[in-house]
């Protein structure tokens, strides 16, 4: 779209028809559109063009057209001419790309005023409305305000002005004219269709109390015969359900008497046991006898071995005289300390005896606690598994439910015809033959129960949803992302095998777009008949399962036994599973608890000993290492010494028979006492082991001692417990017997507890209380009442109801235009902010084009407007406060109201290079000229009009910034054209085409164009 022709008659200083014709291109270049320049010198009338142009687009404010009254646009006469009758101008826009949203090619915009102030608006000739131009212009993003029309003011004006007054600038700017227009008349029909709303209510609060009244006599008289049935009702509800409670109250507190009694029997044999234990031990036959004798014969060979060695000394001395007198001194030393040395050999070989003795008895005893140990750790854990097992139990026969994750699945199968993808769970997809039931079950294990979706967005969206109804985990496979498995060479070898039925894959009917998922849960298992075959096709060669559903990883870990209770792939998982009573359940789950406790106790205790043991046994054996490098050294030595003694020994012949005498009852003597001294060490085992049996024997009692004061102090805590649920149990039973007499009072002798019982569970028992209450009381309230009531209550209600309609009606009618506002102010803040942001860039892009340098940018601000009214002073707190007040009918938002709360203003933020400058204010006239100018160009570059028309806006700027503006615009003549009134040289120097405006002594402005790309030519 684009301006061809603009006339003028009457207007301002244009008396005469004038005729101004626009090129549409170029002359220059065929791409871009025309700039048209209007020249003239001061007074002649050039800024009038601007101005009828404005005021042809509906402009309003006298001001900016330069008048003061309506009729100041007629042109008012001179000297030589009659002031004219009316004032008239033309627009003719080519509309061939229909930029315009009208069904025409060529659309002329007429305006024409009188001087007896009628105005008329024409639209090709037709008459219409100035909101249908305002609309169709504001449609094609340009009118009189906006940049389309940049005036002599104007450029200083988006400096100077505020930054709220310049975003009303920036509104035609963006594009969202239209859509404020359209707000506007929104809001003043929601502001009608309120007030309308605001009387009908004034008289529906009129006719309510009366209303209100009257329905509550004509209830009163309806009311008798339904609040007695209504009171039953409710007195039967109450009554049974107290006794449901009371029942289960008297269940539970038996149940747990019970199970308390099984622990006390179970603890009071355990208790025997333990004493019957000590009473043997105190029993056996008293072993001291046994070690006195041992002693007496210790004594009696140490007292031996004194004598013996009493003997061994006097002849010791004798024969050291002999040596002497033999000359022989040293070898009499020699065989003492040959003595000496077997003494101590003797002592270490003792020591070690009995230190080899104390380490055999460790290491029994370390052995056997070894064994107790790991029995204890077997028992604890089947003892664990069995309270898991009977925990679960007593949860399904508790909820009725098979287990939470059963119902997270059933409540994400439910959810498939709201979330799309969701294809069912493994086992509802696949189909098997009896005979494979049990095997491929148990292949597949906990992932029988996934759920197949159709990728990880759903899978995401049913995770969402189990979190948001804090439902249990539940597995997804998306078909997507999973990856299946692929059968390698090993593997069909394998199935050669005897014994191999097949792979698993192979032996389920699927539809094939599952195929990945059930590649993915059976991975490469094969089905093979019994574990015997299993075994020769190699276990850990593949993944194998029987037919009885025993388990062969890969791994080489294996898993088999008795059936699992959900052995079948046709598996329910969503039906309620018996396993026992509650009652068998609960003794089970307290009595393996305390045994629990009992055998983790003697865990901690034997963990204990086993440690204390290890270190013995390390102390013991760093103890027999010593000795025995000790003894080695010693028998060394003594060899040495026995090699020097034979050395230095006296010849036969030089030997005495008094000499050879002592030698031979020394050697006697030496013979009894190793005799004495062998004896003596196996005494001393004796006493040592008879001492460690007796230290085994104490501890034995202490442990039975500790466990029995154990058990004694679990028997007293379960003895009282015992008594207070007896005690308990007595109190519900009185209690029973006090709500049988209420209710024979209350409804009928003949009822019965039993057969009362609600339909529905009972939340709050004290609400129903309440009701019961509130239903005699109102027996009790119930008279007699007037039977004319009964015509006045339907003449109000019937005319109540009819203007609860319109009440109805206006609050629809209000809530689709509050749609409408809030719609259309979604959309203005929408294009507003994409137009801001593209505006912006350019702002900053022309800036550094004009100044060769700098930064700018456009800041939006908001503040918070205050209003005069007491609304306005009151917190948002005391304004929902007001609001509550309302009647819920009248109570909706005023989208008027908050949309003018909060202001939007746009702040200009600019740098002009080698300047450290924030403040526009601070800027030069020139500078603020060319950010005007920047900015400008900027929002035409963004958002073109179909033309732009500029009125001396360039006359601040010199000769190089008037270049530097006259390549924008010739740059910009690309999106836009330009009709440019202007004193300067260089913006002359770039139009397409001139025309001059002069005017003449009769006051009447007078035009001549100038092609210049023809002028040229004839110059030429």
């Amino acid at each position: 779209m684009h301006l061809e022709k603009l006339e003028i008659q009457g207007f301002k200083s244009f008396a005469k028809r004038t005729v101004f014709d626009f090129q549409a291109k170029s002359s220059q270049d065929s791409k871009a559109k025309s700039i048209t320049g209007i020249v003239g010198p001061n007074g002649s009338g050039k800024s009038n063009v601007a101005d009828a142009i404005r005021w042809v687009l509906g402009e309003q404010s006298l001001k900016l057209i330069r008048c003061k009254k309506s009729d100041d646009v007629i042109f008012s006469g001179s000297r030589q001419k009659a002031r004219q009758g009316f004032a008239e101008v033309e627009l003719h826009m080519n509309n061939e790309d229909k930029e315009l949203p009208i069904d025409y090619s060529e659309v002329v915009l007429t305006r024409r005023v009188y001087r007896d102030g009628e105005t008329e608006y024409l639209l090709n000739k037709n008459k219409v409305r100035l909101y249908d131009i305002l609309i169709l212009l504001a449609k094609a993003n340009f009118g009189q305000r906006s940049y389309s029309i940049v005036g002599q003011g104007m450029v200083d004006q988006i400096i100077n002005i505020s930054p709220w007054e310049r975003k009303e600038f920036f509104d035609e700017a963006t594009g969202v004219k239209q859509y404020q227009i359209k707000r506007d008349q929104s809001v003043n029909r929601l502001k009608r269709s309120r007030d309308n709303l605001n009387q009908t209510n004034k008289i529906l609060a009129e006719l309510e109390p009366r209303l209100r009244s009257l329905s509550r006599q004509v209830k009163k008289l309806e009311k008798r015969k339904t609040v007695e049935h209504d009171l039953i009702i409710q007195q039967k509800k109450y009554y049974g359900h107290i006794w449901q409670n009371l029942q289960r109250d008297k269940k539970q507190v038996g149940e747990k008497a019970e199970v308390k009694l099984a622990l006390k029997q179970e603890l009071d044999e355990n208790l025997q046991s333990l004493q019957k234990k000590l009473a043997g031990l105190a029993r056996e036959e008293s072993r001291k006898e046994i070690f006195n004798e041992l002693q007496k014969k210790y004594n009696k060979e140490l007292n031996k071995k004194n004598d013996i060695l009493k003997d061994l000394s006097e002849l010791k001395g004798k024969m050291n005289l002999e040596y002497v007198k033999a000359g022989k001194q040293n070898l009499s030393w020699l065989e003492n300390k040959k003595e000496e040395l077997e003494k101590r050999i003797s002592e270490i070989k003792e020591s070690l005896s009995n230190l080899q003795n104390r380490t055999e008895h460790k290491k029994v005893e370390f052995q056997q606690n070894q064994v107790k140990f790991s029995e204890i750790i077997s028992e604890l854990e089947i003892m664990k598994n069995n309270l898991q097992a009977v925990e679960d139990d007593l949860t399904r026969i508790k909820s009725g439910r098979i287990n939470p994750r059963a119902e997270a699945v059933k409540a994400v199968l439910r959810q498939s015809d709201f979330i799309k993808g969701i294809y069912g769970t493994v086992s509802q997809l696949g189909k098997v033959e009896p005979i494979y039931e049990t095997a491929l079950a148990n292949a597949v294990g906990g992932r029988l129960s996934a759920v197949v979706v159709k990728d990880e967005n759903t899978a995401i969206k049913c995770i969402e949803y189990l979190k948001k109804n804090k439902l249990s985990r539940v597995v997804f496979l998306p078909l997507n992302k999973i990856k299946g498995f692929k059968p390698k060479t090993e593997q069909k070898k394998l199935l050669e095998n005897t014994g191999a039925i097949g792979t698993a894959i192979n032996l389920i009917g699927f539809d094939p777009k599952y195929k990945k998922a059930f590649e993915f849960v059976f991975g490469g298992t094969i089905v093979v008949d019994n574990l015997k075959n299993a075994k020769a096709i190699g276990v850990g060669k593949e993944r194998m399962v029987t037919l009885d559903g025993d388990i062969l990883e890969k791994s080489g870990a294996m898993q088999g036994g008795g059936k699992n209770f959900n052995s079948s792939w046709d598996l329910n998982f969503l039906k309620k599973q018996g396993f026992g009573s509650h009652e068998e359940k609960l003794k089970q789950k307290t009595l393996l608890k305390s045994k629990i406790e009992d055998f983790q106790k003697q865990k901690q205790i034997l963990s204990e000993q086993l440690n204390d043991s290890r270190v013995e046994l390390q102390v013991y054996e760093t103890k027999q290492k010593g000795l025995n490098q000790d003894l080695q050294d010693l028998l060394k030595e003594k060899e040495k010494i026995s090699s020097e003694i034979a050395e230095n020994q006296l010849d036969p012949k030089d030997q005495d028979i008094f000499l050879r005498q002592l030698k031979d009852r020394r050697q006697k003597v030496q013979k009894e006492l190793n005799e004495v001294e062998q004896e003596i060490s196996k005494l001393r085992q004796k006493i040592d082991e008879f001492n460690l049996k007796e230290e085994q024997k104490k501890k034995q009692v202490f442990d039975l001692q500790n466990q029995m004061q154990d058990y004694q102090n679990k028997l007293n805590q379960v003895n009282t417990e015992y008594n207070e649920y007896k005690i308990d149990l007595a109190r519900l039973e009185t209690k029973e017997e006090e709500l049988i007499k209420e209710v024979k009072q209350e409804l009928d002798e003949q009822t019965e507890l039993k057969n009362l019982k609600p339909e529905e569970e009972i939340i709050n028992v004290d609400k129903l209380w309440f009701e019961i209450s509130k239903l005699k009381k109102n027996l009790e309230q119930i008279g007699g009442i007037d039977p004319e009531i009964i015509d006045e209550h339907k003449e109000v209600s019937d005319r109540y109801e009819f203007l609860s309609k319109q009440v109805n009606d206006l609050e629809k009618a209000i809530e689709d235009l509050e749609k409408v506002v809030l719609e259309l102010d979604e959309l203005i803040e929408k294009q507003f902010n994409v137009s801001f942001k593209k505006i912006n860039k350019a702002f900053e892009r022309y800036f550094a084009k004009i100044f060769e340098g700098g930064k700018a940018k456009l800041h939006l601000i908001q503040k918070q407007e205050k209003k005069p009214d007491k609304q306005a002073e009151q917190t948002p707190e005391q304004m929902a406060e007001d609001q509550d007040d309302l009647p819920d009918k009248t109570k909706k938002r005023l989208v008027e109201e908050k949309s003018a709360l909060v202001n939007t203003g746009i702040e200009i933020m600019v740098a002009p290079p080698h300047k450290k400058i924030n403040n526009i204010a601070v800027l030069s006239g020139g500078e603020r000229t060319m950010t005007s100018l920047a900015l400008i160009c900027a929002i035409i570059d963004s958002n073109p009009a179909p033309f732009v028309v500029m009125d001396e806006v360039e006359a601040a700027l010199d000769d190089a910034n008037s270049h530097k503006f006259g390549a924008i615009l010739q740059e910009l003549s690309y999106k836009t054209q330009f009709i440019i009134i202007t004193h300067n040289r260089v913006t002359m120097h770039i139009a397409d085409a001139l025309y001059g405006v002069a005017m003449g002594e009769d006051g009447v402005s007078k035009t001549l164009s100038l092609d210049l790309q023809q002028a040229e030519k004839t110059v030429k």
